[in-house]
């Protein structure tokens, strides 16, 4: 984490120069319909208000925090510092064949210090081939991380300068995850299609946790399906399948043996 704390820092330090600008920082990640685990991060800051002088601070702390995420942790980079509101967006993306590959390719993500704005994440799963239960909790404290950092090296003017900049981010975290059920949730969910959905406000000066456990169908194919009716209708199609596999072997079985003995006879 203490890569991302630089280059954080780096962000809201240029703030307190600006004193007018208002940071809000989105953060994006889980698994999506064709199992890639992604982590994204979409910071974007207002410029309405902000002294002409100090905007080309502002676009080169975006400019070089895109720059180290893409060349340093291959992320994919959008960015739009020409325009009011600046935005940047970095975005980090694993392919997966199956669920259980893409939950533990998300946890790698969200547990590597360098890059996850998570400081505690705790994940697990189990179940059967054809349904996973799985729970997902996780727990930042921009505040913490920011004493975490150099903080204290700065001067009291700064430093009160810097708080003043924190106490009015805004953003949110969203978590989405493959399911047919939810169990448990901590803040608001809601369904995309066969997507669990959890949005958390992200608190600049607080500690933000929250939690998702759900229930997931699978195919036979190991790709989610989203009711126990689907799974159902999987199954049903797959004992017609082998109905009708099992009678045409029979009846070419039979065949052969009417052909057998029609010629023995000859």
């Amino acid at each position: 984490m203490k890569k991302l704390i630089l280059c954080t820092l780096l962000l809201i330090i240029s703030l307190t120069f600006l004193l007018s600008g208002c940071i809000k920082i989105d953060i994006s990640t889980g698994i999506d319909e064709e199992l890639t685990a992604y982590l994204s991060y979409r910071i974007e800051m207002k410029l309405d208000e902000v002294d002409l002088r100090y905007r080309d601070i502002l676009k080169n702390a975006l400019n070089r925090i895109g720059w180290y995420y893409q060349e340093e942790f291959d992320f994919s980079v959008q960015m739009d510092i020409e325009n009011n509101p600046c935005r940047l967006v970095m975005t980090k993306r694993i392919g997966n064949n199956n669920f259980e590959q893409a939950f533990n390719s998300l946890e790698s993500l969200l547990t590597n210090e360098e890059i996850t704005p998570f400081m505690v994440v705790n994940m697990a799963q189990d179940g059967s081939e054809r349904q996973k239960r799985y729970i997902f909790s996780a727990e930042t404290d921009i505040s913490q991380i920011m004493h975490l950092s150099n903080y204290e090296e700065l001067s009291p003017a700064l430093q009160e300068q810097l708080s003043s900049a924190i106490e009015t981010g805004e953003g949110n975290i969203t978590l989405t995850l493959p399911g047919s059920e939810i169990v448990r949730h901590s803040h608001q969910a809601s369904w995309l299609g066969n997507q669990a959905v959890i949005t958390v406000p992200l608190s600049y000066t607080n500690r933000t946790s929250f939690e998702l456990a759900g229930v997931l169908n699978l195919h036979s194919d190991g790709t989610p399906a989203g009711s126990v009716n689907e799974i159902t209708s999987d199954l049903t199609w797959l004992r017609n399948v082998s109905v009708i596999v099992c009678s045409a072997v029979i009846i070419i079985l039979l065949i052969i043996f009417l052909l057998t003995k029609l010629l023995r006879k000859r």
